[in-house]
């Protein structure tokens, strides 16, 4: 079953046609087996076909598969839940732009705004972000959590996003909150977007904010605790 008509085809095709570099998309599925204190996978086979259907209208795009269970880079990354994709330029090993379950409803612009990025090297966040993050050298994690439904969810996914692309030291990942329901307890997520910034301290960014409003968390998470509180 297709997921995208032929109008939303034409359009996919239409925005893409600025992409000049390869772009591979890597998914990691699992099997079926639930684990205790552990969400079950999400919707793994309609992930992998909506991926393929978007490679299927640019050339520069490509779907791997991979098994989570036993993967190396899966591993090094810290990678547990699935379906996870790992966004990058083809032949890099970056695995810091991720985003974990379906990419449907209003996080298909996020998709696609994340292939336009990558396939053209035109990073979505500023200069002046840039610069004022350009001394981290810790790693940090951005975890957006985000529904289908929600329309401001990808402007905090795609700030994230464009922040990890400018720094490998962020890790950014758009998590779909209603396919990983025991994650999104664990942070106590009650409406998104909301984004939770892991680094020395955490921090949490409610709403679809600026992108100084996100410089400025993840500036504050790698301060220690004390410095923090002062």
């Amino acid at each position: 079953m297709a997921f995208l008509d032929e109008s939303i085809q034409t359009q996919v095709k239409e925005v893409l046609e600025a992409m000049t570099k390869d772009v591979e998309l890597v998914v990691y599925t699992g099997s079926s087996l639930v684990l205790p204190n552990r969400d079950e996978p999400g919707h793994q086979r309609e992930t992998v076909e909506l991926l393929k259907e978007v490679a299927s209208l640019n050339e520069h795009i490509k779907v791997l598969e991979k098994p989570l269970a036993g993967d190396l880079e899966a591993q090094d990354a810290g990678l547990s839940l699935a379906p996870t994709t790992l966004l990058r330029e083809a032949g890099s090993s970056r695995t810091n732009i991720r985003f974990i379950g379906l990419p449907s409803g209003y996080e298909f612009q996020t998709l696609i705004q994340t292939l336009l990025m990558l396939g053209t090297g035109e990073a979505l966040s500023s200069e002046t972000s840039t610069e004022k993050l350009a001394d981290l050298s810790e790693k940090v994690t951005l975890q957006s959590f985000v529904t289908p439904t929600c329309p401001y969810c990808p402007q905090a996914v795609l700030t994230a996003f464009g922040l990890a692309y400018a720094n490998e030291n962020i890790i950014a990942e758009g998590i779909e909150a209603n396919e990983f329901p025991l994650l999104s307890q664990k942070y106590r997520i009650s409406g998104v977007p909301d984004t939770v910034i892991k680094g020395q301290t955490t921090e949490r960014v409610l709403g679809g904010q600026p992108e100084r409003v996100f410089v400025e968390s993840i500036l504050k998470a790698t301060q220690p605790k004390a410095a923090a509180e002062a």
